[in-house]
């Protein structure tokens, strides 16, 4: 009910003050007391424009206390500027009200407006108000306010600074991560320049710290200032993501990346691994020049003085990869192993043995082969980029990026000469290696021999010898034996006399061959045998061979079925033709075997 009556009068008074047109301060100072400022606040703001009214003491120290409300209302941070100029009009407000209030203003209205200043004297024990206290309470409410208006505008400087600083490093990471896409292209490509503007980073993260620090310890000094930002610092750990976002610095957890410690890690890592890793490197690259500078002055093998790679590119590997190096240290030491192999071999040209030289030169062509291959990647390698990552070891070894190439260009070249002289030179010997040279003419020791162009018709080629038919085109077939040489040369060649009338060059792909040897070597047996039409029986012609004399005999026989086997009796000489009689069809009893004795008489 007293609400509700409260109220009435209230409005009542509003009424009041409004349809008279003049406000009166007792009125007026009713709603201040009651703590109505949002009625109060405008109409005391009237009454104090009001030129009578600019000098009443107890209006302008409201004036004061109103503005002061508002600069304790206003935010510290987003409305400074608003802030300082309600402290600005408060100061004012306390200055005017100092002017005004006198000795007859608080002893005169001390009941009325002045109670909150009421103390009891010591000396007499009655309440009243002093003006010193009055004062000195204005004195002391200013100086307050000078105090928080100096220290809001403080605390805007370092809210900024902070603000501006981290901004700058974040956005100063984001244009190294997009010059650097990679933590790997980072180190790689760590220079001077890069480490100059890393170390920028560091110092201006070390700034907004500083800053974000004052800012803290500043907020802290301002009575309930609505903020208590705590520090937070977060470890780059994922380069590709880390480092992007800014603080919100008014939070009460403030999340800052620490990119000063990420800083000292990347340049501890550029120190004790990039650095002695790039000094590796371009030792190996000059231990595989030496080598091959060896070589040449030398004439020596160095191919067993290659140092290993695998600790230099394992580090390596670590950053990159496909390392560019790797490929041209790869390259290097194919050529170091072809040309130690050539000097191995240095005369090999001037050997007789082909089998000898025929390896050599396609040991020397796979070589080159391999080269060629490791060349053409390096070749195709994206080498502007390959720069980049590989700049201090490009400029040590090859002045620059244009050395290199013109290197890898050369060493294509050379590459592909000598490619084309080695296939030359291994299709020669390939060639020669396939005929016995002999003083007139020249046996074919290969397979699929055109006999339409050719004497010979061999029927047998192994790595020991060689046997088939030879058809002059004057006399009629005869049979040949010659041993293979390492020199391909007809050092020991036989023709014996075989059966005109069933080995014939039309009949080349009916006649089969069988051999036998002693155990030393020193002769051989030679049949050869095909079958007669429509019948079991074979015809044959069968001889024996000396390889230090040449043929002891010759002799035409016939078979009375297919021969399995030729077994040499090692006790009597004798050459046994064992016949097949498992699959033999005939209906005639045939013995199982035919022997000659080691004169060619059949026993």
């Amino acid at each position: 009910m007293k609400k509700l009556l409260g109220s009435f009068l209230l409005v009542l008074l509003l009424n009041t003050i409004v349809e008279a047109q003049k406000i009166k301060y007792k009125d007026l100072f009713y709603l201040i007391e009651t703590g109505n400022y949002k009625d109060s606040d405008p109409l005391l703001k009237t009454y104090i424009k009001d030129p009578k009214n600019v000098d009443d003491a107890n209006a302008n120290l409201q004036m004061a206390y109103l503005y002061e409300r508002k600069v304790a209302a206003t935010d510290v941070l987003f409305d400074a500027e608003k802030l300082v100029s309600y402290a600005d009009s408060a100061l004012y407000y306390y200055n005017q009200s100092l002017k005004y209030i006198d000795e007859k203003e608080v002893t005169k209205k001390n009941e009325e407006y002045y109670q909150a200043f009421q103390r009891r004297d010591i000396r007499t024990g009655k309440f009243g108000v002093k003006l010193a206290d009055v004062q000195f309470d204005i004195e002391n409410k200013s100086k307050a306010l000078e105090d928080k208006k100096s220290k809001v505008q403080e605390l805007q400087i370092y809210y900024n600074k902070t603000k501006t600083t981290y901004q700058q490093v974040v956005g100063d990471f984001k244009e190294i991560k997009a010059d650097y896409p990679s933590e790997t292209i980072l180190y790689l490509q760590s220079n001077e320049e890069l480490l100059d503007r890393i170390e920028q980073l560091k110092v201006n993260a070390n700034v907004a710290q500083q800053n974000f620090g004052y800012f803290e310890a500043t907020l802290k000094k301002i009575d309930k200032p609505g903020y208590a930002p705590a520090r937070h610092m977060a470890d780059i750990v994922d380069y590709k993501k880390d480092g992007e976002s800014v603080a919100d610095i008014t939070a009460d957890n403030v999340d800052f990346w620490d990119f000063e410690k990420w800083v000292d890690s990347f340049k501890e890592g550029v120190k004790e691994v990039i650095v002695p890793l790039r000094t590796e490197l371009i030792e190996y690259d000059q231990s595989l020049n030496g080598l091959e500078e060896r070589i040449m002055t030398d004439s020596m093998a160095m191919a067993d003085r290659i140092k290993p790679m695998d600790g230099v590119l394992s580090k390596l590997r670590e950053f990159d990869d496909d390392p560019m190096p790797e490929h041209l240290f790869k390259y290097k030491i194919a050529d170091i192993k072809r040309k130690s192999n050539l000097m191995e071999h240095l005369y090999f040209r001037d050997s007789s043995n082909i089998d000898y030289q025929l390896n050599v030169a396609t040991a020397d062509y796979k070589f080159l082969n391999d080269q060629d291959s490791l060349i053409n990647i390096l070749i195709g390698r994206n080498l502007v980029e390959d720069s980049k990552n590989y700049e201090s070891f490009i400029n040590a070894q090859y002045k620059n990026l244009e050395g290199l190439q013109q290197y890898l260009k050369s060493s294509l070249d050379l590459t592909i000469s000598e490619k084309k002289r080695s296939d030359e030179l291994l299709s020669k010997l390939k060639e020669r290696s396939k005929w016995l040279i002999g003083k007139t003419d020249s046996i074919p020791i290969f397979e699929g021999v055109n006999v339409g162009l050719s004497k010979y018709a061999p029927l047998v080629i192994n790595d020991e010898l060689t046997a088939g038919l030879y058809f002059s085109g004057r006399k009629p077939a005869a049979g040949y034996f010659a041993l293979i040489t390492d020199s391909r040369t007809q050092e020991m060649k036989v023709e014996f006399k075989v059966d005109n009338e069933h080995f014939k060059k039309q009949n080349l792909d009916l006649i089969n061959t069988m051999l036998a040897a002693d155990e030393e070597g020193h002769f051989y047996y030679v049949m050869y045998y095909i079958q007669q039409p429509e019948m079991e029986t074979y015809a044959a012609s069968i001889c024996k061979i000396y390889t230090s004399d040449g043929l002891a005999w010759e002799k035409d026989i016939k078979l009375d079925t297919a021969p399995k086997e030729l077994v040499i009796n090692d006790n009597t000489g004798d050459i046994i033709i064992e016949y097949d009689i498992e699959n033999y069809l005939g209906g005639a009893e045939i013995p199982d075997r035919l022997v000659l004795d080691k004169k060619g008489a059949v026993k």
